[in-house]
């Protein structure tokens, strides 16, 4: 047993610490074998049988579930944007940014994509409740379908399912915000046509959205100076 989060479902392992008696060592990956987590580890030896404290990065695992969490929501809005022909293919969630790749027919357009992000944000603001519980398969299946698998089949009797209130449920044993609030906001960076019928979305959450419009912001008023023009007419200017 232990408080780090191994490896697993795209989503990066918990870092930090494990201290002894003699000293402690920085954890560099966390990986699971079977039913065995495996903790690499950069220092002290360990004894056999020797009680060890476990601390993990709490920035780092709070930045995880952030982007974890708002992958979830990432997806539930193509869908509804898009429609129900909209299916996980794969997904990445970083400390920074995450990607998620999803099914459709053709490239999305700056109107649809402007679109799968108000209604991300719009889910983040109503501030739902982010629950996780264990469910029997056939229960599971019965009540939310097979659109739980968006991660891909679970091979166990039970399944563990995040809700987003009523509005999402995902077989997912990552881990997660207590409620969409948190994420504090969803800007999607960049969209790329990675093979026919599926698209990635790039997109970051929390302070990593607010830095990254804020260096659109520096590189508008970088621009704008060098024009000699006020920010707002920098498209005509330039067309000039």
């Amino acid at each position: 047993r232990t408080t780090f989060y191994a490896e697993g479902g795209g989503q990066p392992p918990d870092l930090g610490r494990i201290s002894t008696s003699e000293g402690s060592c920085d954890v560099v990956d966390v990986e699971k074998v079977r039913d065995v987590v495996l903790h690499r580890v950069e220092g002290t030896d360990f004894k056999v049988g020797e009680t060890v404290h476990c601390q993990v990065d709490p920035d780092r695992r709070h930045s995880l579930r952030r982007s974890h969490t708002s992958t979830h929501i990432v997806n539930g809005s193509a869908r509804a944007v898009l429609g129900n022909h909209v299916w996980q293919t794969g997904a990445q969630k970083g400390v920074a940014e995450s990607r998620l790749d999803i099914t459709h027919y053709k490239a999305l357009s700056h109107e649809e994509v402007d679109a799968i992000e108000k209604m991300a944000n719009r889910i983040v603001v109503q501030n739902l409740p982010v629950g996780a519980a264990f469910l029997p398969r056939n229960a599971a299946e019965s009540k939310y379908g097979f659109r739980l698998y968006q991660g891909g089949a679970v091979p166990t009797k039970e399944v563990r399912v995040i809700t987003i209130g009523d509005w999402e449920a995902e077989a997912c044993g990552g881990i997660h915000l207590n409620s969409t609030g948190e994420a504090g906001m969803i800007k999607i960076v960049k969209v790329d046509r990675i093979q026919d019928g599926v698209e990635r979305i790039t997109f970051r959450a929390g302070p990593p959205a607010i830095d990254y419009i804020q260096g659109l912001e520096r590189r508008a008023r970088e621009s704008s100076s060098m024009m000699g023009v006020p920010v707002e007419n920098l498209p005509s200017a330039i067309k000039s």
